[in-house]
C-alpha cells in the first residue's frame, strides 16, 4: 500500500506595505500578535518603526530593524527572512513612509521570486478606511504584486461605520476578483483605547489588567472575542 505524504504547510512572512501613517497599522499588527500568540504559533515579531516602535512599546519582545538607512543597506532586513529557519510565522509591522523601504528590498532580494525556495508565503495585510490616499496605495500594490504575494484586507471602522470609498473602488473589485479576505475591526471605545496605550497593553491584555477600570476590561473582553471570530475567518492565510 503507498501511503501518500502530505506536503507540510508553508511558514507565513506578514507585512504591513503601506506607506501611509495613522490608518491602524501598529494596532492591528497587536491584534494580529495577540491571535497569533493565543494559537500556539511559534512567532518572531519585527518592528520598523525607528522614530515611534508604537508596536514594540505594546509587544516588547518585537526586534526593532532600522530601515533609515541608505538602499545599499536594506539587507538588514534578511533578518526577518532568516527568522523564518525557527518559526513558522514572522510579523512585521511597518513604519510610516517607510513601506518604499521595504518594497525596495523585496524587489532587490527578488524575494517574491523565492517563496517556493524558502517554502514561505509572503502576506501583504493591507488596511482600508475612509482614506483615499490608503486606497490609492493598495491599488499602486495590486499593480506592482498582483497574484505574486496573498493578500488580507481588514476593513477599519475605527473613525466611520462605513467605508463607502473603499467599497465603490475598482481596487476592491480587484482584490475581490482574486478571491482576497476581508475582515473587520472594529472601534474599540476611545476612552478604553487611551488607557491602553498610556499603559502599553494589547487588547489581550487589557482584559486583565489590574491598571485599567473593571469596564474597560470589559470591553477589551468584547473586542477582543470579536476578533478573534475575524482572524479564524482567515486561518488559511495567516497561519502556517
Amino acid at each position: 500500500m503507498t501511503i501518500e505524504l502530505k506536503p507540510q504547510p508553508k511558514k507565513k512572512l506578514i507585512v504591513f506595505p503601506q506607506d501611509k501613517g495613522g490608518i491602524g497599522k501598529s494596532f492591528i499588527a497587536t491584534l494580529l500578535y495577540d491571535y497569533l500568540t493565543e494559537q500556539s504559533i511559534k512567532l518572531k515579531t519585527f518592528d520598523l518603526d525607528h522614530a515611534n516602535s508604537t508596536f514594540q512599546r505594546f509587544v516588547p519582545e518585537a526586534d526593532f530593524l532600522d530601515t533609515d538607512v541608505d538602499a545599499n543597506k536594506l539587507a538588514v532586513l534578511d533578518t526577518m527572512v532568516n527568522a523564518l529557519e525557527t518559526v513558522d510565522v514572522v510579523l512585521v509591522d511597518n513604519r510610516a513612509s517607510g513601506g518604499t523601504k521595504v518594497l525596495r528590498y523585496i524587489e532587490d532580494s527578488r524575494l517574491t521570486q523565492l517563496q517556493k525556495d524558502l517554502d514561505f508565503e509572503l502576506l501583504f495585510v493591507v488596511v482600508v478606511l475612509e482614506d483615499k490616499d490608503a486606497i490609492s496605495q493598495i491599488a499602486d500594490l495590486l499593480d506592482a504584486y498582483h497574484d505574486r504575494v496573498r493578500w488580507l484586507v481588514v476593513r477599519n471602522y475605527r473613525d466611520t461605520a462605513t467605508i463607502t470609498m473603499y467599497d465603490g473602488s475598482k481596487t476592491r473589485e480587484r482584490l475581490q476578483t482574486m478571491g482576497t479576505l476581508e475582515i473587520e475591526v472594529p472601534c474599540l471605545t476611545e476612552v478604553t483605547r487611551n488607557k491602553l496605550q498610556l499603559n502599553n497593553l494589547t487588547v489581550s491584555k487589557g482584559r486583565t489588567s489590574p491598571k485599567v477600570h473593571l469596564l474597560d476590561r470589559s470591553r477589551c473582553k468584547t473586542f477582543h472575542e470579536g476578533m478573534a471570530a475575524q482572524f479564524d475567518k482567515a486561518k488559511g492565510e495567516i497561519l502556517p
